[in-house]
């Protein structure tokens, strides 16, 4: 099955609704498809609903920030629940409810650090939010309550009004204002490995590692370099019951072809299955990759492979 199981809707930091991703979905010819927010599952029930009308096989699904320390990984974990129904997977609904009112205090946090930098009390939330809902039909609170804030919503919003020259992008945003001087540091508390595969194997769904490629600035021969650290990673989230890995796309043909394969040569051994994602962001990002990359996916194993490996 042609798929691409990695992308972001205005839930978190995407450009379109869900609705308007399972569309393209369909245009690129996707036999199955996911939305992976961050840390919401808010657009899930909305997105499967519109590909199955749409005649493409969709999962319900997130990705979610995780910290562990360890093993110096401060990256995601995506969750996918494929014998979902719409409203399903409390527990991992329970463990995101807390990450999402931290991401919002975050927002709060550094709209108050705006106000002070650029002494303009008139900055705030509310303007925010009427920004994510722009061209969108009314939300209610139970939806507005799962979506996932996030410092590009702080970035479109002071770009909008002004405050960031209309030239900079994300990254720049990051790279000049959140250093000392600026913004002040706010830790976003973040859950375990261990603490998301076991809300995510609770409803019966699989964890999958992300862009493992990142660790290592998608630089295959720094991975190749550091192989033996690259299987003691993999080594660990096996342990610690993470099913799959994902295959990605790295910006460019070549490069991803080679980051794939030899995450595929050790991931394999140690009985991961795997995943095929391009991590769309939508029309309007540095991130519209959805006629980048897609791979023929087997399925999920009929049941979860065993979730430890010998050392």
């Amino acid at each position: 099955m042609d798929a691409n199981l990695h992308l972001h809707s205005r839930f978190s930091d995407g450009s379109s609704w869900p609705e308007e991703i399972a569309l393209d979905a369909a245009r690129h010819g996707l036999a199955i498809t996911a939305l992976t927010d961050h840390d919401t599952l808010g657009g899930a029930d909305r997105f499967v609903a519109e590909c199955g009308r749409l005649g493409i096989a969709a999962v319900h699904a997130c990705e979610i920030d995780v910290a562990e320390p360890e093993i110096e990984y401060k990256s995601e974990i995506l969750a996918y629940f494929p014998e979902a129904a719409s409203g399903g997977c409390p527990a991992t609904k329970t463990l995101l409810a807390g990450v999402l009112e931290g991401r919002r205090k975050r927002l709060e946090y550094y709209l108050y650090w705006s106000r002070t930098i650029f002494r303009r009390e008139d900055l705030c939330f509310d303007d925010i939010l009427k920004d994510r809902m722009a061209g969108a039909a009314p939300a209610n609170e139970a939806t507005m309550a799962t979506f996932s804030w996030s410092k590009v919503d702080l970035f479109l919003y002071l770009k909008e009004r002004g405050f960031i020259s209309p030239k900079s992008g994300y990254k720049d945003f990051k790279k000049d204002w959140f250093v000392p001087g600026r913004f002040p540091k706010y830790r976003l508390s973040k859950p375990s490995a261990g603490a998301c595969v076991e809300a995510i194997h609770a409803d019966s769904g699989f964890a999958v590692i992300p862009h493992f490629g990142h660790l290592w600035n998608d630089d295959v021969a720094a991975m190749e370099r550091d192989a033996g650290n690259l299987e003691a990673k993999l080594r660990y989230f096996r342990a610690k019951g993470v099913d799959g890995v994902e295959l990605y796309w790295y910006s460019e043909k070549k490069r991803t072809e080679e980051i794939n394969a030899f995450v595929t040569s050790v991931a394999a051994p140690l009985g991961f299955f795997f995943t095929y994602g391009s991590d769309c962001h939508g029309p309007g990002t540095d991130k519209y990759t959805m006629d980048k990359f897609s791979g023929d996916f087997g399925g999920f194993p009929a049941r979860r492979p065993e979730r430890a490996v010998r050392p």
